[in-house]
């Protein structure tokens, strides 16, 4: 009977650590910040503002987004929009270390949006897809990244689209 509780145990155990095993978002969506002003640490123009309120129209069908921005102004301005409809917080992450957003990102159930930058963007989507992507220019505002989970075995994996924003403003 010990024998028989023992194993009982140890596959609820196995059971209940799995489902942190397979934790990884559904989707997530890669975006740059929005058409922004020059200067240093500048804001975004009024076609920015645009897009970046235009961005909610492509999560529509969602009950909740977890919102990622670098600590930029013009990140800021463009996640705000995205995180004000769903009433959550804007989640800032170090735009130096990839890799610990990374470990961020796959952590999340359901969905996900990180705003970052045309060198940024295409790295992290490179990280979480382990496929080569072709940069971003400076003026390529309306490119963004979809990953799709897909289950590879015991591995969680992403399916990965290269987009294009189609708003007209």
């Amino acid at each position: 009977m010990k024998v028989k509780y023992g194993v009982f145990i140890f596959l609820c155990a196995v059971l209940f650590n799995s489902q942190y095993v397979f934790s990884a978002p559904e989707k997530i969506y890669l975006f740059r910040h929005s058409e922004k002003l020059a200067g240093k640490n500048p804001g975004l123009t009024q076609k920015g503002y645009k897009r970046a309120e235009q961005l909610v129209t492509l999560f529509k069908q969602f009950d909740k987004v977890h919102v990622f921005s670098s600590n930029y102004k013009r990140t800021l301005q463009t996640a705000g929009p995205l995180a004000a409809h769903f009433d959550s917080e804007i989640k800032i992450y170090n735009a130096r270390d990839l890799a610990d957003l990374k470990k961020q990102i796959v952590s999340l159930d359901g969905v996900v949006a990180v705003i970052g930058h045309s060198n940024t963007t295409p790295e992290l989507a490179t990280l979480l897809s382990n496929e080569k992507i072709e940069p971003m220019s400076e003026m390529q505002f309306s490119r963004y990244f979809l990953l799709s989970k897909k289950k590879h075995h015991a591995e969680i994996k992403y399916l990965l689209k290269d987009l294009e924003m189609n708003f007209t403003f």
